[in-house]
């Protein structure tokens, strides 16, 4: 399995493609961060207000992964690699689980890098700036940060298992990034509109997205709660992906 793990993670970084979207990933919300920090003229802005900003940049860190999860194997089916990567690994999930291991982790470790470097240097700044920045006025700030790390790395594991499933690059990324845009703002609207009560902590994504909030918790699913909804969602699909790629011719 070592071999597995290790073979992947040289597919995985030697891609330049994925190198791109990882700087993408890292660079953007440091960006808005910095931007929000220098530029903000608000004296009351406290950590709760900088975590919001990390919260919402980050979600596009954690779309970011997951094109480079479903890219990571709809590309050996599009090249026609996987052949070779099956050949050489004839138990196919071994080589399916290597690949998931690798992407939820590459996922873990960006978005942990980018919560960290886009808060304590936005909170430099406006310390710099006489704010006062403590995630002691954030009581759910810790809680957030880790949301926020776990949120990207199912969404890794979720665009992976879209790419098992379905083995086209184009698709896989618009289901990806269609469906939370879209498709759940629909169905949470029309839910919304039949009289059902917090229709949105129902839907997948907009869970996920929950387990990044700063803010403490008022009904819906916990962070906990939607955490596991979502892993839940998201191993589901990969689960099934993954036992139709063991069957399937590749």
């Amino acid at each position: 399995m070592i071999n597995v793990l290790r073979s992947e993670w040289i597919k995985l970084r030697t891609i330049r493609m994925n190198l791109v979207l990882v700087v993408i990933a890292v660079a953007f919300p440091l960006i808005v961060s910095v931007l929000i920090a220098a530029l903000n003229n608000n004296d009351e802005m406290n950590a709760r207000d900088l975590l919001n900003a990390v919260q919402i940049s980050s979600v596009v860190t954690a779309m970011l992964l997951g094109v480079i999860g479903a890219a990571t194997i709809t590309g050996e089916f599009g090249f026609g690699t996987i052949r070779t990567t099956f050949a050489a690994t004839p138990k196919r999930m071994r080589v399916i689980i290597g690949k998931a291991i690798i992407t939820v982790s590459l996922a873990m470790v960006v978005e942990g890098l980018v919560v960290l470097l886009s808060y304590n240097v936005g909170a430099a700044i406006l310390t710099s700036r006489d704010r006062r920045i403590d995630l002691v006025d954030a009581p759910s700030g810790r809680p957030a940060i880790a949301g926020v790390i776990l949120f990207a790395a199912i969404v890794a594991l979720l665009g992976f298992g879209l790419g098992l499933l379905i083995r086209n690059t184009p698709t896989a990324v618009a289901i990806l990034i269609l469906w939370p845009l879209v498709v759940e703002s629909i169905i949470g609207g029309i839910l919304s509109a039949a009289g059902v009560d917090q229709p949105f902590k129902w839907l997948p994504y907009n869970a996920g997205i929950s387990m990044a909030n700063p803010d403490s918790f008022e009904g819906g699913l916990g962070r906990v709660g939607s955490g596991l909804y979502f892993f839940a969602v998201a191993g589901a699909i990969t689960v099934f992906g993954a036992l139709l790629t063991n069957r399937r011719d590749a």
